[in-house]
C-alpha cells in the first residue's frame, strides 16, 4: 500500500493536516534560510579559518549537494515513504549544522557544507510532496501558497540574522541556531507523520541511473557555479565540466529507458503538464535568483547604496512573492485551474522585468513599484505549478516529480546568476579591453555609463526570459485539478 493509498482509506483529520504543515513549515523555514544567512558570514568565515580561495564553496558546495541529492530523495520517498526519508534528511542537516559549527578549517567547513546539502536537499520537496499526500488536488493550493510564503520570509530574514549573529556573537552562530529549529521539524514531522508511514511494494533502486544523474548535474552546476564566480564560458574547465554534464546525463537517460524502477522515469518527460510547469518554474526562478544577485550590485555600484539601505530596498520583491504566493493559493482552491493564475503571473512578471529597464537607480520608489510588481509575479505561478505537477501524476509518482520541479527552480536560479552576471561583465570588459576570463576588477572604477550599459543588457535579457516564459504558460492545458489521476498526455 502507498502513501497515498494510506491517506485514502484513513483521511486524516484537520488537526492532524495542521499539524504535519506546521512541520513541513518548519524544514521548509530551515532549506530556504540556509541559502542566505551563510552568504553575509563569509568574510568572517575566512578571516577566523583562512582558505579565502575556498570561501565562495561555503555556499556553492550546499547548494550543488542539495540540487543533485533532491531527485533521489523524490523518489526514495515514492518508493519508501515521506516520513522515513524526511526523518533522514532533517537528521543529516542537523548532524552536518553541528560539524560546521564545530569547524576548524576552511576545507572541513566545505566538507561539513556538502553533508549539510545532502540533507538540505530534501527539505523542500518532499515537504511539497507531503502536502500532496494530506490535502486534495485545489485544496493543496492553500498550503503550497504557504510554503511558499515561509521560504520567502525565511530568504527575507535570513541575511538580516546572519548579519547581527556574526557581528554580535560569532558566525559559528548561525549553524548553532539550526540545531533547535532542526529539532523541533524532526520531533513535529516524526509525530504528525505517523500516519502515513505505509510503503510501497519494495522495488530495486535503479543505483546506476542515480550515480549517472548525480554525475551530470554535479559538474553542470559546477560549471555553473564557475561561471557564475567569474569564470569564463569557454575556460577550458568549464567546457571540461559541460562535456562531462553532457555525456553523464545522456548515458542516464539511456540508463532509465531500460531501468525496471527507474530514479527518473522517462515518462514525466512526456508528460505535457509536467514539462511545461518545470519549464516555466525554471524561467521564473531564473529571474528571480538572477535578479537578487544583479539587483543589489546595480542599487550599490550606479546608486550608491550602502548594505543596509539595499537590504531594505529589496524588501519589495521578496515580501511580493509570499504576498502573490498566498494569492495564488487561494484563488487555486475556488476556481480548481492553475493555467489562469500562471499566465497572469509570468503577465505580470513581463511587465515587471520591462520596467526595471527603465526605471532609474536614483528612483527608489519606482525601482521598488517594480520589485514588488516582479515578486507578485512570480508568487502567483508558485503553487498553482506545483499543484498542477502534482496532479498530472500518478500518486506513486509524486515525489519524484515534485522533486523535478525543485530541480528545474534551482537549475533555473543558477542558469540566472551565470547569464546576468555574465553580460554585465562581458560589457565591463568590452569596453576595457581585458580578456574573457580575468578579474574586471571593482565595479567602483568603471565609468557610470559602461556599467549602466552592462545592467541594461542584463536587465533585456530578463525581459527576453519572461517573455518565453509567458509564451511557455500558454502551452499549459486548461484542465481542472479535481480530475486527478487522471493526467493529460
Amino acid at each position: 500500500m502507498s502513501d497515498r493509498a494510506a491517506v485514502a482509506h484513513s483521511p486524516l483529520t484537520q488537526e492532524e493536516v495542521t499539524r504535519v504543515v506546521l512541520g513541513l513549515l518548519l524544514a521548509i523555514f530551515l532549506a530556504a534560510i540556509d541559502q542566505t544567512i551563510v552568504a553575509v558570514a563569509l568574510v568572517s568565515i575566512a578571516r577566523d579559518l583562512g582558505g579565502f580561495d575556498l570561501v565562495p564553496w561555503v555556499v556553492s558546495g550546499y547548494l550543488v549537494a542539495s540540487t543533485v541529492s533532491t531527485p533521489i530523495y523524490g523518489k526514495l520517498s515514492d518508493l519508501y515513504g515521506r516520513r522515513p526519508l524526511l526523518s533522514a534528511a532533517i537528521a543529516i542537516y542537523m548532524g552536518a549544522a553541528l560539524l560546521c559549527a564545530l569547524a576548524q578549517s576552511m576545507p572541513q567547513l566545505v566538507a561539513f557544507r556538502i553533508l549539510q546539502g545532502l540533507g538540505g536537499g530534501g527539505l523542500i520537496a518532499l515537504a511539497q510532496a507531503t502536502v500532496a499526500d494530506v490535502a486534495p488536488g485545489p485544496e493543496r493550493g492553500r498550503y503550497q501558497g504557504y510554503l511558499s510564503g515561509v521560504f520567502a520570509v525565511a530568504a527575507v530574514a535570513g541575511p538580516v540574522l546572519g548579519g547581527y549573529l556574526t557581528h554580535y556573537i560569532s558566525w559559528r552562530a548561525i549553524f548553532w541556531i539550526a540545531l533547535p529549529l532542526a529539532i523541533a521539524a524532526f520531533l513535529i514531522t516524526r509525530r504528525a507523520m505517523l500516519r502515513l508511514t505505509a510503503r510501497g511494494e519494495r522495488r530495486p533502486i535503479d543505483w546506476l541511473g542515480a550515480a549517472l544523474l548525480a554525475a551530470g548535474l554535479t559538474s553542470l552546476m559546477v560549471a555553473l557555479t564557475r561561471i557564475g564566480q567569474g569564470h569564463g564560458w569557454t575556460a577550458p574547465s568549464t567546457l571540461l565540466l559541460a562535456g562531462t554534464s553532457v555525456l553523464s546525463l545522456l548515458a542516464c537517460a539511456w540508463r532509465e529507458r531500460v531501468a525496471p524502477e527507474p530514479i527518473l522515469p522517462p515518462e514525466l518527460f512526456t508528460n505535457r503538464i509536467v514539462v511545461v510547469c518545470c519549464a516555466i518554474l525554471g524561467l521564473i526562478f531564473f529571474l528571480l535568483v538572477g535578479n537578487s544577485v544583479l539587483l543589489p550590485i546595480w542599487m550599490q555600484s550606479l546608486g550608491g547604496a550602502s548594505t543596509n539601505e539595499v537590504a531594505l530596498r529589496m524588501l519589495p520583491l521578496t515580501l511580493g512573492i509570499p504576498a502573490g504566493a498566498f494569492v495564488s493559493g487561494r484563488i487555486l482552491m475556488r476556481i480548481a485551474r492553475s493555467r489562469p493564475l500562471v499566465l497572469a503571473g509570468t503577465a505580470t512578471t513581463v511587465a515587471a522585468a520591462a520596467l526595471l529597464l527603465f526605471v532609474p537607480v536614483e528612483s527608489p520608489l519606482a525601482a521598488g513599484a517594480a520589485m514588488g510588481l516582479m515578486g507578485v509575479g512570480i508568487g502567483l505561478p508558485l503553487p498553482a505549478s506545483i499543484v498542477a505537477v502534482q496532479s498530472a501524476v500518478a500518486p506513486r509518482q509524486i515525489g519524484i516529480a515534485t522533486a523535478m520541479s525543485a530541480l528545474f527552480r534551482t537549475l533555473g536560479g543558477a542558469i540566472g546568476i551565470a547569464i546576468l552576471t555574465s553580460v554585465l561583465f562581458a560589457q565591463v570588459r568590452a569596453t576595457r579591453g581585458i580578456a574573457p576570463g580575468q578579474a574586471t576588477g571593482p565595479l567602483t572604477d568603471v565609468p557610470a555609463e559602461i556599467l549602466q550599459a552592462g545592467f541594461q543588457g542584463a536587465f533585456a535579457v530578463g525581459v527576453a526570459v519572461a517573455i518565453l516564459a509567458l509564451a511557455v504558460a500558454f502551452a499549459l492545458p486548461a484542465r481542472s485539478l479535481r480530475e486527478l489521476g487522471q493526467p493529460e498526455r
